[in-house]
């Protein structure tokens, strides 16, 4: 192995959204492997507005605003400027380091970032900082993990529970896509949430299509919906993070993966 093109000769699903995957496949590339882009979710606004453009134009009720994903920093900004709402007072917790890149590039400061980047252990980390009352604004993603809701709750905080964004399936046609599995020419699929493992299933006629393919998820709660559906892990990403992903394909590939 080229320990500088540690994925010649590997070609890679890459599952995200159209414009959300190109650093990745770029990342792909600059190692020497393939990328081959097939998305299977998109990204689109919620039903309906209301409920977040009122809570950002009433900020100053909140003791913190929490957000789970670059996706909702995105939405959550952008939402911010239109009303010109302000922070200030306001501290902010984020779930991944891609989290609090993406708020920090929109001008907001994270002040906690806890260590594992699921949303279950944010509530860990916050609890030596609430009191009961505190009332805390969640924007997020229509199927984000309702254990961080819970568990703020569980903490005596008041949520606001509000979604920020909509995952939606994608669907591209895959006829291509179900030639390259037949033929062995797909060596990874590298999964980034629960859904792109559901959608693309449902896609490809379920996970006897991928069972020449090597599995690689970004984090825990994404393995568990995987091997749910009737998928081997081979590898999950440790930090849950695209680059932590593609590492752990790397690392894969070393030890004799396919």
């Amino acid at each position: 192995m080229n320990p500088e093109r540690p994925l010649a000769g590997k070609r890679i699903l890459v599952l995200r959204a159209r414009a959300q995957a190109a650093p990745f496949l770029a990342q792909i590339e600059a190692l020497g492997g393939e990328g081959y882009p097939f998305p299977v979710i998109t990204i689109a606004d919620p039903d309906d507005w209301g409920p977040l453009d009122e809570a950002i134009r009433h900020l100053q009720r909140y003791r913190w605003l929490v957000i789970t994903s670059p996706n909702g920093a995105e939405r959550f900004a952008a939402r911010l400027v239109r009303w010109q709402g302000s922070l200030a007072g306001v501290r902010v917790a984020a779930v991944g380091t891609a989290t609090a890149e993406a708020l920090a590039e929109r001008g907001i400061t994270v002040d906690l970032l806890p260590r594992e980047f699921r949303g279950r252990a944010l509530p860990e980390a916050m609890a030596p900082l609430l009191s009961p009352g505190d009332r805390v604004l969640l924007a997020r993603g229509d199927l984000a993990d309702p254990a961080l809701a819970e568990g703020l709750k569980e903490l005596g905080a008041r949520v606001d529970d509000l979604v920020a964004y909509r995952t939606l399936p994608h669907g591209d046609d895959p006829t291509e896509l179900k030639r390259l599995l037949a033929q062995g020419e797909i060596h990874y699929a590298a999964f980034t949430s629960g859904s792109t493992v559901r959608n693309l299933l449902d896609q490809i006629g379920g996970p006897g299509a991928l069972s020449a393919v090597r599995i690689a998820c970004i984090g825990p709660e994404t393995a568990r919906v995987a091997a749910r559906l009737g998928l081997t892990i081979h590898c999950t990403a440790q930090p849950h993070t695209l680059e932590g992903l593609l590492h752990a394909i790397v690392e894969d590939c070393r030890q004799g993966g396919r």
